[in-house]
């Protein structure tokens, strides 16, 4: 039985996981592929000397990250999580099945594009999907919020 099960491979997922490793609990990491959101190039206001890191240098920095450390990943689907009293049962679409004292669910969201010209262009250089995480880029500018329901 592992003590945390981590589902998702992205930023969320990764960065739990280390920290999790690096407390010494024995983590398993479910992930279809390692990614997440990272697709996209973002302005980073808050990283010294990187203006624009695409999403794929940034992934390549948490994967160094994880290189030295010793934990289980599994490349798989999850299909079903079944809480009991005192564990998580996780099972997968390959059909395994693994415990855990404590899960966390970091499979993020997928941003509803617009459809629009131009969007996929703009995407990180003005265009955002979240308003919590990039309101700070935008203080002080004329913006449009487009809600999606």
């Amino acid at each position: 039985m592992y003590d945390l099960i981590v589902i998702g491979g992205g930023p969320a997922g990764i960065t739990a996981a280390a920290i999790a490793i690096n407390q010494r609990l024995e983590t398993l990491i479910i992930a279809e592929q390692w990614g997440g959101q990272t697709t996209y190039e973002m302005l980073l206001e808050d990283m010294e000397g990187q203006e624009v890191i695409s999403g794929e240098a940034l992934l390549d920095v948490f994967r160094c990250q994880l290189d030295y450390l010793d934990f289980a990943r599994r490349f798989d689907r999850v299909v079903r999580i079944t809480p009991e009293e005192d564990r998580f049962v996780v099972e997968t679409a390959r059909g395994d099945q693994f415990e855990g004292m404590a899960l966390i669910i970091a499979t993020g969201a997928k941003p509803q594009r617009l459809g629009v010209p131009g969007e996929s262009r703009l995407a990180g250089r003005g265009l955002s999907y979240s308003a919590a995480t990039h309101a700070g880029l935008f203080l002080g500018k004329d913006v449009a919020v487009v809600g999606n329901g």
